[in-house]
C-alpha cells in the first residue's frame, strides 16, 4: 500500500506535493533560485473564463512575462521548463500564444527542445472559423 502524500498550501523544501490557491506569483517567489528540476504549467489564455480576468493583450503579454522570468529563476541549470499555451482570440482574430510568447524564453537564454501540439475533441464551436482542437506545449531546456 502507498503511503498517503501530505499535500502543503505552501511551498517548503520538504514539501512532496503543494496545492496553491492563489496568484502564482506568490508561490514562485517563495521558491529558491534553482530549486525545480522541471517546470509543467498552463496558464490562462486571456480569453475571459470565470478564473481570469480579460486584458489588452500588451498587458497580458507584461503579466505572462513576469510569470516566465519567475519561472526561469526557480529552474535548475539542469531542468526543464513545459509552458501550454493555446490561441488568444480578439475580434475575430488569432494570435498564437506560444508564437507570442516564444521571445521572452529565447531572450532569457532558454533554448527550445520541442513543440508538441496536443489535439483533443472537445470544446467549444466557433461560428465564424474553424474551431481550434489543439493546444501547444513549448519544451525548454
Amino acid at each position: 500500500m502507498l503511503d498517503p502524500v501530505s499535500i502543503a498550501t505552501d511551498y517548503h523544501q520538504d514539501a512532496r506535493a503543494v496545492v496553491y490557491a492563489g496568484d502564482c506569483l506568490g508561490l514562485l517567489r517563495n521558491i529558491p533560485e534553482g530549486a525545480a528540476q522541471l517546470v509543467v504549467t498552463s496558464p490562462p489564455y486571456n480569453i475571459g473564463k470565470e478564473y481570469e480576468r480579460r486584458r489588452g493583450l500588451d498587458e497580458y503579454i507584461a503579466d505572462q512575462t513576469e510569470v516566465i522570468r519567475e519561472c526561469i529563476r526557480t529552474l535548475a541549470p539542469t531542468g526543464s521548463l513545459c509552458w501550454q499555451v493555446g490561441n488568444h482570440v480578439a475580434s475575430g482574430a488569432i494570435v498564437p500564444l506560444d508564437i507570442v510568447l516564444y521571445p521572452v524564453f529565447a531572450g532569457a537564454g532558454l533554448r527550445l527542445r520541442n513543440r508538441v501540439i496536443w489535439h483533443f475533441e472537445h470544446g467549444l464551436h466557433c461560428s465564424r472559423r474553424l474551431s481550434g482542437r489543439y493546444e501547444t506545449i513549448l519544451w525548454f531546456t
